[in-house]
């Protein structure tokens, strides 16, 4: 089931935040949300976990509570709408620190760390360290929305020229559209 939830996205970061994000997406006019089916948040807090982006030790921790998806997919969309619309930046920065106030983390001996709760409020905790980390290390510039009308995916652009989450796939889809419609109008 992996391996299947790993090619529904267009694009898999080393973000724990970004792909967060990603589970929401749409391709052919078709719009998903891969949080919505049934046993899917297991199978992305492991793919997280084979891409290490979540250590075993976290997983468990989350687990030990239920996970609420309306709540996670309501914390999803405040943060999509953040970085499509960076104005709203000091309010969402706010938030984000409290968030991790409800389920406070605590730094294992490789400073990795772990919500002192699970569940919802301690995956939540883990995304909004993340994100947090990611605004001190002066990502967010750096975060960007695929420019195929058909992809709602987010990316880190590390090198300012990148236009499409994957080369492989929005970005030949948008090549080859552009190629045939100036065969059709010769």
């Amino acid at each position: 089931m992996i391996k299947n939830l790993e090619t529904r996205y267009a694009y898999l970061s080393d973000y724990l935040f970004i792909n967060l994000l990603n589970t929401i997406n749409g391709r052919n006019n078709v719009f998903t949300d891969f949080l919505e089916e049934e046993g899917l948040m297991d199978a992305w807090l492991s793919l997280m976990n084979e891409k290490g982006l979540l250590h075993s030790d976290q997983i468990e921790k989350i687990n030990e509570s239920p996970i609420n998806i309306k709540r996670i997919q309501l914390f999803r969309e405040q943060c999509r709408s953040f970085f499509l619309e960076p104005e709203k930046k000091a309010t969402f920065l706010e938030n984000l620190a409290s968030n991790t106030k409800k389920a406070p983390l605590f730094f294992d001996k490789k400073f990795s760390p772990t919500p002192s709760i699970g569940g919802t409020d301690g995956l939540i905790s883990l995304i909004a360290y993340d994100i947090l980390t990611a605004h001190h290390n002066g990502l967010f510039p750096k975060i960007k929305k695929c420019k195929s009308d058909t992809c709602y995916a987010l990316f880190v652009d590390t090198s300012g020229r990148r236009k499409w989450c994957s080369m492989e796939v929005c970005g030949n889809r948008t090549k080859v559209r552009k190629h045939y419609a100036k065969k059709s109008n010769k």
